[in-house]
């Protein structure tokens, strides 16, 4: 990467897109505190009485899902020359979680792409992994999910049933995405038909050449990268059973929070989770933003009868894995930012 692109560049463009989205974000939180102000205040009381060894289980797997995200970047930078070891790799994911509250998702990619890059991993090579480790992890979703789902609908109360096929849809779109990305991943033929139907649909347009050509190196680099994992087959359970583990670690964190106060049972909660965030997943949102909010309190409310205990769960659930890692994540931000001036 030539030296004028070192650093985490974002044009003029970008910026009044980050600026616009904070602006849309930070709007809809104030008219729903303000609509809901009353809940918001007894969630607040909740968050305030929530027992301290709670937070502090919640605040440990919350954490553990950036060390096992460290360990499988620094496994998967393996097949490079350049391996990261385990404490670079927990430096990345906190700074891309830095960058990705900060840009509302735009600037975790390239955050992780800089980082590789100063550490001294081409970004050809850098491209193939991030992309494959992103990979990799929507598969994770869209199983846990589909699995959970399997699991809602059959201990599901009738209330949670209505659902359905919301909770239907959501699994047959993520399937399709999973088996998308699946087939991408692994087969040459199927990637150059789809990008030689991609081409001829944008043809009028070409303007989108440009897309189509940076479309073609990141498949290309996948795949790179993507043969590299599947032929070792060691790496290959590693990078999945670590990925089931640091979802496990955020899925299970509002069961713990609902422990001792509600009916609902500490592995059905997990479950439920799994669903919302698959659900999470296929909802267009930037970042996400609202969209697991949305689906946890529509899915939890119909089990646990307080909105306020609600309210308090996806608040807490958000510090901890937004603001948290946000905050830690200044710190290798900083210093990689000095490391590379």
């Amino acid at each position: 990467m030539q030296s004028h692109s070192n650093g985490i560049h974002f044009g003029k463009k970008k910026v009044i897109a980050n600026i616009i989205k904070w602006a849309l974000v930070l709007g809809l939180l104030l008219f729903a505190c303000l609509k809901y102000r009353d809940i918001m205040l007894d969630s607040l009381y909740e968050v305030a009485h929530t027992p301290a060894w709670k937070l502090i289980i919640c605040f440990s797997l919350a954490n553990l899902f950036f060390m096992a995200e460290g360990l499988i970047i620094s496994r998967m930078t393996a097949t490079s020359n350049k391996q990261l070891t385990l404490g670079q790799g927990i430096s990345c994911t906190y700074m891309c979680a830095f960058y990705r509250l900060a840009t509302l998702g735009n600037g975790n990619g390239i955050a992780q792409l800089y980082y590789y890059n100063v550490k001294g991993i081409p970004v050809a090579e850098a491209l193939g992994m991030a992309i494959s480790q992103y990979t990799f992890q929507k598969i994770t979703i869209g199983i846990m999910g589909v699995i959970s789902f399997v699991a809602v609908s059959a201990f599901g109360t009738h209330s949670l049933l209505k659902y359905s096929w919301f909770m239907l849809a959501g699994v047959v779109v993520i399937s399709l995405i999973c088996i998308f990305l699946f087939l991408i991943t692994i087969s040459k033929k199927i990637s150059d038909f789809v990008m030689m139907f991609a081409r001829k649909i944008v043809k009028p347009h070409w303007k989108l050449y440009a897309k189509l050509d940076q479309a073609q190196n990141a498949i290309n680099s996948l795949q790179r990268q993507g043969r590299l994992i599947w032929k070792d087959k060691k790496l290959f359970i590693e990078v999945i059973v670590l990925n089931i583990f640091k979802l496990f670690c955020w899925y299970i964190i509002p069961g713990v929070l609902f422990f001792g106060e509600h009916t609902i049972n500490l592995f059905f909660a997990l479950a439920l989770m799994a669903v919302c965030n698959m659900l999470g997943c296929v909802m267009l949102a930037p970042s996400g933003v609202g969209t697991l909010d949305y689906v946890f309190t529509l899915l939890f409310g119909t089990i646990i009868s307080s909105d306020e205990s609600i309210a308090a769960t996806i608040l807490l659930y958000r510090f901890l894995t937004w603001i948290v890692p946000f905050l830690i994540g200044m710190i290798p931000a900083a210093f990689l930012k000095k490391e590379n001036s």
